[in-house]
Protein backbone atom coordinates (compact mmCIF):
# COMPACT_ATOMS: atom_id res chain seq x y z
CA UNK A 1 0.00 0.00 0.00
CA UNK A 2 1.39 3.58 -0.77
CA UNK A 3 1.22 5.98 1.01
CA UNK A 4 -0.28 9.65 -0.51
CA UNK A 5 2.12 11.95 -0.29
CA UNK A 6 1.12 16.27 0.84
CA UNK A 7 2.77 18.91 1.96
CA UNK A 8 0.39 20.79 4.07
CA UNK A 9 0.89 23.20 7.01
CA UNK A 10 -1.26 25.88 8.10
CA UNK A 11 -4.35 27.29 6.67
CA UNK A 12 -5.39 30.34 8.48
CA UNK A 13 -3.91 33.19 9.82
CA UNK A 14 -4.23 32.98 13.68
CA UNK A 15 -3.31 37.03 14.55
CA UNK A 16 0.30 36.85 13.15
CA UNK A 17 1.56 39.01 10.45
CA UNK A 18 2.65 36.82 7.09
CA UNK A 19 5.48 37.38 5.91
CA UNK A 20 5.86 36.35 2.17
CA UNK A 21 7.19 39.91 0.81
CA UNK A 22 10.16 40.94 -0.80
CA UNK A 23 13.76 39.53 -0.67
CA UNK A 24 14.90 43.07 0.82
CA UNK A 25 12.80 42.48 4.49
CA UNK A 26 15.65 41.00 5.78
CA UNK A 27 18.98 40.54 4.18
CA UNK A 28 20.27 37.59 6.83
CA UNK A 29 20.20 34.11 6.78
CA UNK A 30 18.36 32.09 8.93
CA UNK A 31 19.73 28.80 10.31
CA UNK A 32 17.81 25.75 10.84
CA UNK A 33 19.56 22.14 12.26
CA UNK A 34 17.87 19.45 14.04
CA UNK A 35 15.11 16.87 12.52
CA UNK A 36 15.84 14.77 9.84
CA UNK A 37 12.09 13.98 9.88
CA UNK A 38 11.08 17.51 9.38
CA UNK A 39 14.09 18.45 7.11
CA UNK A 40 12.44 17.86 3.60
CA UNK A 41 9.41 20.15 4.57
CA UNK A 42 12.01 22.88 5.73
CA UNK A 43 13.52 22.53 2.32
CA UNK A 44 10.66 23.45 0.55
CA UNK A 45 9.64 26.45 2.97
CA UNK A 46 13.26 27.38 2.42
CA UNK A 47 12.96 27.32 -1.54
CA UNK A 48 9.81 29.62 -1.07
CA UNK A 49 10.16 31.80 1.32
CA UNK A 50 12.26 35.24 0.06
CA UNK A 51 12.35 37.14 2.89
CA UNK A 52 15.37 35.76 4.01
CA UNK A 53 17.83 33.05 3.33
CA UNK A 54 16.66 29.84 4.96
CA UNK A 55 19.49 26.86 5.35
CA UNK A 56 18.07 23.90 6.94
CA UNK A 57 20.56 21.27 8.08
CA UNK A 58 19.28 17.56 8.58
CA UNK A 59 21.67 16.84 11.90
CA UNK A 60 19.11 15.04 14.01
CA UNK A 61 16.76 16.13 16.87
CA UNK A 62 19.26 15.50 19.32
CA UNK A 63 22.02 17.51 17.65
CA UNK A 64 18.93 20.34 16.68
CA UNK A 65 18.96 20.72 20.56
CA UNK A 66 22.24 20.98 21.19
CA UNK A 67 22.79 24.05 18.41
CA UNK A 68 20.44 25.89 20.17
CA UNK A 69 22.20 24.89 23.71
CA UNK A 70 25.02 26.70 22.27
CA UNK A 71 23.47 29.48 20.26
CA UNK A 72 25.24 27.61 16.61
CA UNK A 73 21.34 28.12 15.54
CA UNK A 74 18.87 30.19 15.11
CA UNK A 75 16.14 27.54 15.15
CA UNK A 76 16.48 24.16 16.23
CA UNK A 77 14.00 21.80 15.02
CA UNK A 78 13.29 18.47 17.20
CA UNK A 79 10.67 15.90 17.11
CA UNK A 80 11.10 15.64 20.88
CA UNK A 81 10.62 18.07 23.66
CA UNK A 82 13.61 19.11 25.77
CA UNK A 83 14.17 17.43 28.64
CA UNK A 84 14.43 19.47 31.63
CA UNK A 85 18.53 19.37 31.80
CA UNK A 86 18.65 20.26 27.96
CA UNK A 87 16.91 22.89 28.65
CA UNK A 88 19.23 24.34 31.87
CA UNK A 89 21.55 23.60 29.49
CA UNK A 90 21.26 26.44 27.56
CA UNK A 91 24.50 28.76 27.49
CA UNK A 92 22.27 31.74 28.11
CA UNK A 93 18.54 33.34 27.21
CA UNK A 94 14.96 31.14 27.61
CA UNK A 95 14.16 29.02 24.90
CA UNK A 96 10.28 28.97 23.31
CA UNK A 97 9.28 25.24 21.86
CA UNK A 98 6.83 25.82 18.66
CA UNK A 99 4.92 22.66 17.24
CA UNK A 100 5.18 23.87 13.24
CA UNK A 101 4.99 20.31 11.53
CA UNK A 102 2.87 17.04 11.49
CA UNK A 103 3.65 13.88 10.63
CA UNK A 104 4.49 10.29 11.87
CA UNK A 105 7.06 7.70 12.42
CA UNK A 106 6.01 4.39 10.30
CA UNK A 107 7.53 1.08 10.83
CA UNK A 108 9.56 -0.17 7.38
CA UNK A 109 10.42 -3.94 6.31
CA UNK A 110 11.41 -5.78 4.27
CA UNK A 111 10.50 -9.31 4.08
CA UNK A 112 10.69 -11.59 0.51
CA UNK A 113 7.22 -12.12 -0.87
CA UNK A 114 5.44 -9.99 1.59
CA UNK A 115 4.09 -6.69 0.13
CA UNK A 116 2.39 -4.16 1.48
CA UNK A 117 0.31 -4.62 4.06
CA UNK A 118 1.83 -6.74 7.07
CA UNK A 119 0.24 -5.87 10.44
CA UNK A 120 1.98 -5.78 13.33
CA UNK A 121 1.24 -4.28 17.23
CA UNK A 122 2.50 -2.90 20.16
CA UNK A 123 2.90 -5.93 21.77
CA UNK A 124 4.61 -7.63 18.50
CA UNK A 125 6.89 -4.57 17.52
CA UNK A 126 8.30 -4.04 21.53
CA UNK A 127 9.40 -7.88 21.37
CA UNK A 128 11.19 -7.69 18.09
CA UNK A 129 13.17 -4.13 19.00
CA UNK A 130 13.61 -5.72 22.55
CA UNK A 131 15.28 -8.70 20.57
CA UNK A 132 12.60 -11.10 21.82
CA UNK A 133 11.35 -11.71 18.82
CA UNK A 134 13.45 -13.28 16.60
CA UNK A 135 12.19 -14.65 13.51
CA UNK A 136 9.38 -14.12 10.91
CA UNK A 137 7.55 -17.01 11.81
CA UNK A 138 6.91 -15.82 15.36
CA UNK A 139 3.29 -17.33 16.12
CA UNK A 140 2.35 -13.58 17.42
CA UNK A 141 2.65 -12.35 13.97
CA UNK A 142 1.23 -15.35 11.86
CA UNK A 143 -1.51 -15.31 13.94
CA UNK A 144 -2.33 -11.60 12.30
CA UNK A 145 -1.14 -12.27 8.99
CA UNK A 146 -2.73 -15.42 7.68
CA UNK A 147 -2.41 -14.37 4.37
CA UNK A 148 1.30 -13.78 4.57
CA UNK A 149 1.78 -16.94 6.34
CA UNK A 150 4.21 -18.93 3.44
CA UNK A 151 6.14 -16.13 3.37
CA UNK A 152 7.02 -15.28 6.60
CA UNK A 153 7.15 -18.96 7.40
CA UNK A 154 10.42 -18.65 5.12
CA UNK A 155 12.16 -15.23 5.80
CA UNK A 156 13.88 -16.90 9.01
CA UNK A 157 15.71 -14.28 11.02
CA UNK A 158 14.67 -10.40 12.17
CA UNK A 159 16.94 -7.83 11.79
CA UNK A 160 15.87 -4.67 13.54
CA UNK A 161 17.29 -1.46 12.66
CA UNK A 162 17.39 1.30 14.67
CA UNK A 163 18.72 5.04 14.72
CA UNK A 164 22.16 5.76 16.02
CA UNK A 165 21.95 9.22 16.45
CA UNK A 166 19.89 11.68 18.79
CA UNK A 167 16.48 11.18 16.99
CA UNK A 168 12.81 12.27 17.58
CA UNK A 169 12.12 9.49 15.83
CA UNK A 170 13.49 6.75 18.29
CA UNK A 171 11.80 9.44 21.21
CA UNK A 172 8.70 8.84 19.06
CA UNK A 173 8.74 5.21 18.46
CA UNK A 174 9.84 4.52 22.18
CA UNK A 175 7.24 6.79 23.60
CA UNK A 176 4.41 4.89 21.82
CA UNK A 177 6.07 1.17 22.81
CA UNK A 178 6.32 2.24 26.27
CA UNK A 179 2.69 3.85 26.15
CA UNK A 180 1.18 0.85 24.09
CA UNK A 181 3.64 -2.17 24.63
CA UNK A 182 3.17 -2.35 28.57
CA UNK A 183 5.14 -5.06 29.92
CA UNK A 184 6.27 -6.04 26.74
CA UNK A 185 8.33 -2.82 26.74
CA UNK A 186 10.90 -2.03 30.10
CA UNK A 187 13.03 0.53 28.65
CA UNK A 188 12.47 4.08 29.13
CA UNK A 189 12.40 6.56 25.83
CA UNK A 190 13.70 9.80 24.95
CA UNK A 191 16.16 10.69 21.57
CA UNK A 192 19.04 8.02 22.36
CA UNK A 193 18.23 4.74 21.54
CA UNK A 194 17.41 2.42 24.24
CA UNK A 195 17.06 -1.31 23.96
CA UNK A 196 20.21 -3.27 23.49
CA UNK A 197 18.99 -5.03 20.07
CA UNK A 198 19.29 -3.71 16.74
CA UNK A 199 21.71 -2.40 13.80
CA UNK A 200 22.33 1.76 14.64
CA UNK A 201 22.52 3.81 11.43
CA UNK A 202 22.32 7.36 11.42
CA UNK A 203 19.27 9.62 10.00
CA UNK A 204 16.28 8.56 8.60
CA UNK A 205 17.82 7.81 5.39
CA UNK A 206 20.23 5.52 6.93
CA UNK A 207 18.04 3.54 8.85
CA UNK A 208 15.48 3.96 5.58
CA UNK A 209 18.39 2.76 2.93
CA UNK A 210 19.23 -0.33 5.42
CA UNK A 211 15.37 -1.46 5.51
CA UNK A 212 15.59 -1.26 1.48
CA UNK A 213 18.51 -3.22 0.63
CA UNK A 214 18.53 -6.14 3.21
CA UNK A 215 15.92 -9.18 3.53
CA UNK A 216 14.71 -9.62 7.05
CA UNK A 217 14.85 -6.25 8.11
CA UNK A 218 12.53 -3.73 10.10
CA UNK A 219 13.00 -0.19 11.72
CA UNK A 220 10.77 2.96 12.64
CA UNK A 221 11.17 5.57 9.92
CA UNK A 222 9.19 8.85 9.07
CA UNK A 223 6.60 8.94 6.44
CA UNK A 224 8.14 10.79 4.15
CA UNK A 225 11.24 8.56 4.03
CA UNK A 226 8.85 5.46 3.73
CA UNK A 227 7.03 7.38 0.66
CA UNK A 228 10.26 8.87 -1.00
CA UNK A 229 12.16 5.06 -0.65
CA UNK A 230 9.23 3.21 -1.64
CA UNK A 231 9.80 1.26 1.58
CA UNK A 232 6.85 -1.23 2.46
CA UNK A 233 4.99 0.08 5.15
CA UNK A 234 3.05 -1.57 7.86
CA UNK A 235 -0.56 -1.39 9.39
CA UNK A 236 -0.05 -0.63 13.26
CA UNK A 237 -2.90 -1.23 15.17
CA UNK A 238 -4.24 1.29 17.42
CA UNK A 239 -6.60 1.34 20.39
CA UNK A 240 -9.54 1.11 18.37
CA UNK A 241 -8.17 -2.21 17.30
CA UNK A 242 -7.38 -0.98 13.67
CA UNK A 243 -4.76 -1.60 11.83
CA UNK A 244 -3.47 1.73 10.21
CA UNK A 245 -0.45 3.66 8.24
CA UNK A 246 1.18 6.85 8.16
CA UNK A 247 -0.59 8.85 5.92
CA UNK A 248 -1.87 12.26 6.34
CA UNK A 249 -6.04 11.55 7.34
CA UNK A 250 -4.54 9.11 9.99
CA UNK A 251 -2.14 11.13 11.14
CA UNK A 252 -4.81 13.77 11.77
CA UNK A 253 -6.87 11.80 13.51
CA UNK A 254 -4.33 11.06 15.78
CA UNK A 255 -3.71 14.87 16.10
CA UNK A 256 -7.39 15.72 16.99
CA UNK A 257 -7.25 13.98 20.32
CA UNK A 258 -4.46 16.06 22.05
CA UNK A 259 -4.52 20.45 20.71
CA UNK A 260 -3.31 21.44 24.13
CA UNK A 261 0.15 23.00 23.92
CA UNK A 262 2.25 22.76 27.58
CA UNK A 263 3.47 25.13 29.48
CA UNK A 264 6.78 26.46 28.35
CA UNK A 265 9.66 25.89 30.46
CA UNK A 266 11.77 23.41 31.63
CA UNK A 267 8.90 20.88 32.09
CA UNK A 268 7.68 21.38 28.70
CA UNK A 269 6.50 18.13 27.37
CA UNK A 270 4.66 19.41 24.24
CA UNK A 271 1.54 18.02 22.44
CA UNK A 272 1.41 13.74 23.38
CA UNK A 273 -0.72 12.21 20.47
CA UNK A 274 0.66 8.69 20.71
CA UNK A 275 -1.66 6.05 20.30
CA UNK A 276 -4.93 7.92 20.85
CA UNK A 277 -7.87 6.49 22.17
CA UNK A 278 -10.09 3.62 21.11
CA UNK A 279 -12.77 7.00 20.22
CA UNK A 280 -10.18 8.08 17.50
CA UNK A 281 -11.00 5.15 15.10
CA UNK A 282 -8.15 5.85 12.37
CA UNK A 283 -5.75 7.11 14.15
CA UNK A 284 -2.53 6.51 13.76
CA UNK A 285 -1.01 5.37 16.96
CA UNK A 286 2.94 6.62 16.32
CA UNK A 287 1.93 10.08 14.96
CA UNK A 288 3.95 13.13 16.29
CA UNK A 289 4.37 16.64 16.24
CA UNK A 290 7.85 18.62 15.55
CA UNK A 291 9.22 21.31 17.40
CA UNK A 292 10.99 24.82 16.38
CA UNK A 293 13.09 25.80 19.53
CA UNK A 294 13.66 29.24 19.26
CA UNK A 295 15.71 30.91 21.98
CA UNK A 296 14.34 34.86 22.99
CA UNK A 297 17.58 36.58 22.78
CA UNK A 298 19.18 35.08 19.62
CA UNK A 299 20.51 38.07 16.98
CA UNK A 300 17.71 37.13 14.14
CA UNK A 301 14.94 37.07 16.20
CA UNK A 302 12.75 39.52 13.96
CA UNK A 303 13.73 37.56 10.96
CA UNK A 304 13.02 34.35 12.56
CA UNK A 305 9.71 35.54 13.89
CA UNK A 306 8.69 36.82 10.45
CA UNK A 307 9.79 33.42 8.83
CA UNK A 308 7.32 31.56 11.68
CA UNK A 309 4.46 33.21 11.01
CA UNK A 310 4.99 32.70 7.11
CA UNK A 311 5.17 29.28 7.82
CA UNK A 312 1.75 29.00 9.78
CA UNK A 313 -0.24 31.83 7.25
CA UNK A 314 -2.07 30.18 4.17
CA UNK A 315 -0.13 32.94 1.82
CA UNK A 316 3.23 30.85 2.98
CA UNK A 317 3.73 27.82 4.45
CA UNK A 318 0.57 26.06 2.94
CA UNK A 319 2.11 24.27 0.24
CA UNK A 320 -0.08 20.59 -1.38
CA UNK A 321 1.56 18.53 -3.90
CA UNK A 322 2.37 15.11 -3.99
CA UNK A 323 5.80 15.10 -2.55
CA UNK A 324 6.08 14.95 1.80
CA UNK A 325 3.83 13.15 4.35
CA UNK A 326 3.20 15.99 6.53
CA UNK A 327 -0.56 16.43 8.27
CA UNK A 328 -2.76 20.27 8.74
CA UNK A 329 -1.80 21.78 11.70
CA UNK A 330 -5.05 21.81 13.82
CA UNK A 331 -6.51 24.97 14.47
CA UNK A 332 -5.75 25.12 18.38
CA UNK A 333 -2.35 24.26 17.36
CA UNK A 334 -1.93 26.90 14.68
CA UNK A 335 -3.79 29.71 17.09
CA UNK A 336 -1.19 28.25 20.03
CA UNK A 337 1.21 28.82 17.82
CA UNK A 338 0.43 32.17 16.58
CA UNK A 339 0.70 33.43 20.46
CA UNK A 340 4.03 31.65 20.97
CA UNK A 341 5.75 33.61 17.98
CA UNK A 342 4.41 37.08 18.75
CA UNK A 343 5.39 36.32 22.61
CA UNK A 344 9.09 36.01 21.32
Amino acid sequence: MHLKRIICVGVVTLGVTATSGAASAFATTINEAGSSLVFPLVSVWASHYTAATVQPHSTGSGKGIGAIQVGQADIGASDAPMTSSQYSGVKSGSVVQIPWALSATGVGYNIPGVGYGLKVNAAILAGIFSGKITTWNNKAILAINPSFKGALSKAGKITPVVRSDGSGDSYAFQHYLSVAGGKAWTYSYGTTWGSPAGIGENGNSGVAGEVRSNPGTIGYISAYYLANERITTAQVENAAGNFEVPNAPNIADAAASNSTISAQGPSFSGVSIVDPSKNYKTAYPISTYTYAIVNKDDSNLTAVKAFLSWVISPTGGLYDGDTLDFSPLPTGIRAADASLINSL
